[in-house]
């Protein structure tokens, strides 16, 4: 398998025949030029991998704060006359585009893609076409960076990136293509209501059908009526729904018509049927209880850092997951590869998407996390396996929720937005404390603070106000309501484990005291375990945390994905937490 390359489809949501991958070998060069003058390219580096990863093949002493890409482009002649598209997965965190010397695009965040029509600047005559990407990023708490270090760096944060992290790719379309997708699927009456948006508006019509390969289970033909943004609905006949234990996953071909009748866009999507739903206090997959037994995974990948080296890492650490006893994974502080998606589409695992965080309050946070967060919903909605949004996590850059009120503001708002943006899926408002809104109550809870979880969990249920978190933290706002809301235990366990090897170049950090053998660590997260098994009014857990990290240890798994205890000691010990009635 070529590890440089990235080959694979990069947006399985949405595919078409026709695209060209970028991803390989680029010029490069480091540092600001003067305005008007043109960088001398003097490195190279392997795109989709970020400056500093090995698969990169650059190392720098230190993180620059301006990049440069280069790169010819050869335009297959059939493209002709087409609007071609310069795709861009991710990349951190200004970036501005260049064709033959024109600026074509600008985009500002480090997580959501970038789509930029070429069309204007290119030249039609099968001469060669020059782009360039200049990247710029900073150490700025102000901006979403999740875990990467900024002007200060926390026993939890790692070392950022700069540029292209995600695959690069060309893609011709005609005047007014599919854009993005949607779907929502009802139990009662087998409804599937899916959303198309467009390029642009259209006189025409759009078609969908749904399929087995072999036979056609339900569609639609609607007309597009000079909108954007086609909404629709149509019956599923007899469907298999989606689950962890049975990820059903069916085709969809999508037609797009003008007036005249004639085909100007067709695309491949795929679609899990599943409800997520929150009432009464319990969680529903499908209309039936739902136990969440799940891990956080912060998306961290030898070689590549922040990007995997192959699409089958990603598989191999969706069924790592699940050969672990997990049924979900909280992607935490980083909005991950789609292609991740994909392989939890495919092989059953639910996902929690959540917004990386910046962690200084001010205009430039708000404008840019609730742009870029806007973004990866439309980017991910259609995905079966993500069943919530967490555009928040304890409270970071929104510290002074109690006495701002231009912060809570901040955080019922984004609520409000992504339920308008996704009314199918669970929103958590800000996760670990401080409840305001959303539809789950989720706290994070570790041992070494006294009192067991249980205890403390049983004090906090009781008084939601009680500060029972670290800097004096409420499990709910003054005012917020969690009557009936389903309780989760989202961060627990954490104990470290020095591995054999660990290079000691930062001081090992893990929550509370770290064991010194192996039977001593299976004793210590057995402990925990049966703790949180024995908090009877959790609907669900998060186990803190799947692999290492740097000087982060308290991962199941070391950083390079071995176990470090046998997987199945630790599939029973996981898959024995909560209510063994429910194994989804």
């Amino acid at each position: 398998m070529n590890y440089n390359l990235r080959p694979e489809y990069p947006r399985p949501i949405l595919r078409r025949e026709e695209w060209l991958s970028l991803n390989g070998e680029w010029d490069f060069t480091a540092g600001d030029v003067a305005l008007g003058e043109t960088p001398i390219f003097d490195q190279k580096i392997i795109v989709p991998f970020a400056i500093n990863s090995d698969l990169s093949g650059l190392v720098s002493d230190a993180p620059p704060d301006v990049v440069w890409y280069q790169k010819v482009l050869e335009i297959p002649e059939a493209w002709r006359g087409l609007r071609i598209l310069l795709h861009i997965g991710a990349c951190d965190f200004q970036s501005r585009i260049y064709i033959n010397g024109h600026e074509v695009g600008q985009n500002r965040g480090g997580y959501a893609p970038i789509s930029v029509d070429m069309s204007p600047a290119l030249q039609n005559d099968g001469s060669k076409n020059m782009l360039m990407i200049r990247v710029q990023d900073g150490a700025s708490w102000s901006q979403p960076r999740g875990k990467q270090e900024g002007t200060t760096r926390w026993p939890i944060d790692y070392d950022p990136i700069i540029g292209i992290w995600q695959s690069v790719w060309l893609e011709p379309v005609a005047q007014v293509s599919i854009q993005d997708l949607a779907c929502h699927y009802v139990c009662e009456g087998n409804l599937v209501s899916y959303t198309v948006g467009l390029s642009g508006v259209l006189d025409g019509t759009l078609g969908i059908t749904v399929n087995d390969g072999e036979r056609i289970l339900g569609g639609v033909e609607v007309e597009t009526n000079h909108r954007s943004e086609i909404k629709c609905q149509f019956y599923v006949e007899d469907p298999v729904l989606w689950s962890p234990d049975n990820p059903c996953l069916y085709d969809v071909a999508l037609k797009l018509n003008n007036s005249d009748g004639d085909l100007i866009d067709k695309a491949d999507s795929y679609v899990g049927l599943r409800e997520i739903e929150s009432r009464d206090g319990q969680l529903l997959l499908n209309g039936s209880p739902l136990y969440i037994r799940g891990i956080l995974d912060q998306g961290y990948f030898p070689e590549g850092w922040y990007t995997a080296a192959s699409d089958d890492a990603l598989r191999k650490d969706v069924a790592l997951t699940k050969a672990l006893g997990f049924n979900c994974a909280r992607k935490h502080q980083k909005a991950e590869d789609p292609r991740y998606l994909y392989w939890a589409d495919k092989l059953g695992l639910l996902v929690w998407s959540e917004m990386p965080s910046g962690r200084i309050f001010s205009t430039d946070l708000v404008t840019d996390l609730t742009s870029e967060w806007m973004r990866l919903i439309k980017r991910d909605r259609a995905h079966p396996c993500v069943m919530a949004w967490v555009p928040f996590n304890e409270s970071w850059g929104v510290w002074h929720q109690t006495e701002r009120p231009q912060q809570r503001a901040f955080v019922d708002g984004i609520v409000g937005l992504t339920k308008a943006l996704d009314s199918s899926r669970l929103v958590v408002g800000n996760d670990g404390w401080e409840y305001s809104s959303g539809d789950l109550w989720t706290l994070h809870l570790y041992e070494g603070m006294g009192e067991s979880i249980a205890e403390r969990l049983a004090v906090v249920l009781d008084n939601p106000d009680a500060e029972l978190f670290p800097n004096g933290r409420v499990g709910a706002l003054a005012g917020a309501d969690v009557t009936g809301l389903p309780v989760l235990l989202t961060e627990c366990g954490g104990v470290g484990f020095v591995p054999e090897g660990y290079d000691g170049a930062r001081e090992a950090f893990a929550y509370g005291e770290m064991p010194e053998s192996k039977a001593a660590l299976e004793n210590d997260i057995r402990k925990i375990a049966e703790d949180v098994h024995g908090a009877g009014a959790l609907t669900g857990f998060v186990w803190t945390q799947l692999t290492d990290i740097q000087q982060e240890i308290n991962g199941l798994l070391t950083f390079e994905r071995e176990p470090k205890l046998d997987p199945g000691v630790m599939r029973e010990i996981f898959g024995n937490i909560g209510p063994q009635n429910i194994r989804e």
